[in-house]
């Protein structure tokens, strides 16, 4: 079974024990709390996938970084992960319940790629263009890639709306190669 869909089951059960306890906040605030510590710390990482440190040590390690700082029922999930070997596929099960959480709560993740930051303007002019298409609340995740030269570029699901400057560009250069363009003197 891939590692994604395994990451799926165990994301959909946590949300699942979540929800009959009634805490579903205090879930997406503790697996905004793992995915920042991931973000942040490589060592975090390495502990989990790390197949020379032993599950003990690694219970006890954890159990020091985040047992005061997330809810009983993640904390103990994270124990089980531990536990039953899978502690591995803690990042994978991350993003598959923020992405479950995002689909119970209708809000449609979004990724916009821009060759400078966006400014306040245009990047509220986006999040509302997106609402309009989604009917529902987007969480937008903001790209810098100076390759794109300018303009920008929108995901969300298997859609993509490619506006920027380069795309323009290679369409320009494409068109111009072609057709036979003679000049006339």
């Amino acid at each position: 079974m891939g590692s994604i869909r395994v990451a799926s089951r165990y994301a959909k059960a946590l949300l699942g024990l979540a929800s009959e306890r009634g805490e579903l906040g205090a879930i997406d605030s503790d697996i905004n709390t793992l995915s920042s510590l991931l973000d942040s710390s490589r060592e975090f990482e390495l502990l989990l996938v790390s197949p020379v440190i032993k599950p003990d040590q690694k219970k006890s390690v954890l159990e020091a970084l985040l047992k005061d700082k997330m809810s009983e029922v993640t904390f103990s999930f994270i124990m089980l992960l531990v536990s039953k070997g899978r502690e591995s596929i803690v990042p994978s099960i991350i993003e598959e319940t923020k992405a479950q959480l995002r689909t119970m709560n209708n809000i449609q993740a979004a990724t916009v790629k821009t060759a400078s930051p966006l400014d306040d303007d245009s990047r509220a002019k986006i999040l509302a263009e997106v609402a309009k298409l989604h009917n529902g609340e987007v969480e937008l995740k903001e790209v810098v890639d100076p390759e794109i030269l300018g303009g920008f570029v929108l995901r969300m699901d298997d859609k993509e709306i490619d506006a920027s400057i380069k795309r323009q560009l290679s369409t320009l250069g494409r068109k111009l190669t072609e057709h036979d363009y003679e000049p006339e003197f």
